[in-house]
């Protein structure tokens, strides 16, 4: 019978419960970091940066710039847009013994709208020989035709009076510091030149 007894002293104990666990003390518990678990990554959209109190969305500002752009746009003169062609002025030359003549020197200088030395300067090295301004004309020691004197203007054009970023004869030169700089004034480029 003793095993009957001890059957129900273990059978009446009380089960623990949980109101009847310790509470475990402050100092040897460790707060965990809770773990995250891993989501799946889906394709999701770009996130759009937060937009400010004051600010708008990139989508509606970029209408107003369009917006502003064809205004500023519709406030040109259409004859900007119709221009014709820059064409270089042919040059009236003759030869007068072993000497050249160039009648319309000073009208090519206003067309071009360059310092006459410095044309004269550039057609005498391209032609290596000496040339003078009487005005309106210009003379140069040698006999040349108009073929040639036509071919340096065109060169001269390009390398002096034509914008390279835009391609527009509106253009001025400069002396900045010792550098010689062609300034667009349709586009705002600056060149370099060379002499």
């Amino acid at each position: 019978m003793p095993s009957e007894t001890t059957k129900k002293t273990s059978a009446t104990k009380p089960k623990p419960t949980k109101s009847t666990k310790k509470a475990p003390s402050p100092k040897k518990t460790k707060a965990k970091a809770p773990t995250k678990t891993a989501k799946p990554k889906t394709a999701s959209k770009p996130k759009k940066a937060p937009v400010k109190p004051n600010e708008t969305p990139i989508d509606a500002r970029m209408d107003d710039y369009e917006a502003l752009l064809r205004r500023a746009r519709d406030q040109i003169p259409p004859e900007v847009f119709d221009q014709p062609r820059f064409s270089v002025p042919e040059v009236d030359s003759f030869i007068q013994g072993a000497r050249t003549v160039v009648r319309n020197f000073k009208d090519l200088t206003d067309t071009l709208r360059r310092d006459p030395k410095h044309l004269l300067r550039y057609l005498s090295h391209e032609l290596a020989t000496a040339g003078e301004i009487r005005s309106p004309q210009a003379i140069f020691n040698g006999r040349f035709t108009s073929n040639v004197l036509d071919e340096l203007m065109e060169k001269y054009t390009e390398e002096y009076v034509v914008c390279p970023v835009c391609q527009r004869p509106d253009t001025e030169m400069r002396r900045e510091d010792r550098l010689l700089v062609l300034v667009c004034s349709a586009c705002g480029g600056r060149t370099p030149l060379r002499g």
